[in-house]
């Protein structure tokens, strides 16, 4: 465990301490394939926990129907084994708190996040894997076809590299819907160790994203955390 304050592991404000996972079940995987665990928001607390030796993903979603089309297709394009918890946020408590409850309450030596806009190449998982293992870098941003690496939109970390920035939380859990990939991908490329192929394909597929802005109390929150280096992980910088 590194110590508090250290570089990887800086003092946390109480927000982020209060991100404690619970309980004690857990789902059986299985060791060849890609497996899914549907359940609603609703449904997160209590005993139930989620292991697997190698991965595990969240994918938080408004949209049952897309989301019952995609999963078989991430399944049979993962190539590797691992699980993924998709989970209905009938309650819209926002992506950022769905994937930290889910990261809080599991336990892998990778954790990954995507969302519903999103479509796989053959071999997402294998491929993001496999450059985490062979590079020891800690966090992958998957080849989302718009920003080439830069940003982890859909991303695969290790589980012990982010424990040491936000302890039991996957992101930052001040943002609500916005720029907790962001600080992510800034603190691993200042730290180098951030780790792309434009073969681990996920792509975004969302046609009305520009219609969309960004939430302005994130944006405000991304650059005031960015003026301090993300509590002192990293220089301080203005975000562009």
């Amino acid at each position: 465990m590194l110590a508090a304050g250290s570089p990887f592991h800086p003092a946390l404000p109480a927000r982020a301490r209060a991100c404690i996972p619970i309980g004690v079940e857990k789902p059986k995987t299985g060791d060849a394939m890609l497996e899914t665990v549907y359940l609603d928001v609703t449904d997160i607390g209590g005993e139930t926990r989620f292991e697997h030796e190698s991965t595990v993903l969240v994918l938080p979603h408004i949209d049952r129907e897309q989301v019952d089309r995609l999963a078989p297709v991430l399944q049979r394009r993962a190539l590797h084994p691992g699980l993924l918890v998709l989970v209905d946020d009938t309650e819209r408590i926002g992506f950022t708190k769905v994937a930290n409850l889910i990261f809080a309450k599991s336990s892998s030596k990778y954790f990954g996040y995507l969302a519903q806009d999103v479509f796989p190449g053959d071999g997402w998982l294998k491929c993001g894997v496999d450059m985490l293992e062979k590079s020891g870098k800690s966090l992958l941003p998957f080849s989302d076809g718009r920003f080439h690496g830069t940003l982890a939109v859909f991303g695969l970390a290790r589980r012990f590299w982010v424990q040491g920035l936000y302890r039991n939380c996957l992101f930052f859990p001040g943002y609500q819907r916005h720029f907790g990939d962001t600080e992510l991908s800034a603190i691993a490329t200042a730290q180098d160790q951030i780790i792309y192929n434009p073969g681990c394909i996920l792509l975004e597929v969302d046609y009305d994203k520009h219609t969309r802005p960004n939430h302005p109390e994130d944006d405000a929150l991304y650059r005031a955390r960015a003026r301090t280096g993300f509590g002192g992980v990293v220089e301080p910088f203005e975000a562009a």
